[in-house]
C-alpha cells in the first residue's frame, strides 16, 4: 500500500512539474526568424560553405542552402526547442521528392530519418529535390 502511495505521489509531482513548465512557456517550439539569421547560424557550424542560393520554408521551420563548391546542401531545421544544422551530400539522401509545394526527404541516417519542408510552390520543391539527389 505504501508503495502504491509513493508511486501515485511521484506521478502527481511529475504531472505538476510538466504543468508548471507548460504554464511558464517552457515548451515554445523553435522557429527560424529570418533567412539571414539561419545563414549566420549555419556559417558558425560550417565555415567553408559558399552559399549559392537559399530558401526559407513557408512555415519558418527550415532553411535549405545550396553550396556553390559542391553538390552538398546545407540545412537548418527547427527541431523541438533548438535549431539543428546539417550539411547533406546526395549520398546521404535515400529519397527526395516533391509533393506539391512540400519537399519530402528521407535520409539514410537513422538519427534523422525523414522530414517534410513546406516551400512556396511546386517548382521550388522540385528544384530542391533534384539538388538533394545530386542533379544540381
Amino acid at each position: 500500500m505504501i508503495t502504491l502511495l509513493i508511486l501515485a505521489g511521484s506521478g502527481l509531482a511529475i504531472l505538476a512539474l510538466i504543468g508548471l513548465n507548460a504554464w511558464l512557456g517552457g515548451w515554445t517550439p523553435s522557429r527560424i526568424d529570418s533567412l539571414d539569421a539561419a545563414l549566420e547560424r549555419f556559417r558558425r557550424d560550417y565555415l567553408d560553405i559558399a552559399p549559392a542560393g537559399s530558401v526559407l520554408s513557408s512555415d519558418g521551420k527550415a532553411v535549405l542552402i545550396a553550396d556553390a563548391n559542391s553538390a552538398s546542401t546545407g540545412m537548418v531545421i527547427a527541431q523541438g526547442d533548438i535549431l539543428v544544422s546539417r550539411l547533406v551530400a546526395p549520398e546521404d539522401v535515400a529519397e527526395a521528392r516533391p509533393d506539391g509545394a512540400s519537399l519530402m526527404i528521407r535520409f539514410r541516417d537513422f538519427t534523422f530519418p525523414s522530414t517534410r519542408i513546406e516551400l512556396a510552390d511546386d517548382a521550388e520543391a522540385a528544384r530542391w529535390a533534384a539538388r538533394l539527389q545530386g542533379a544540381h
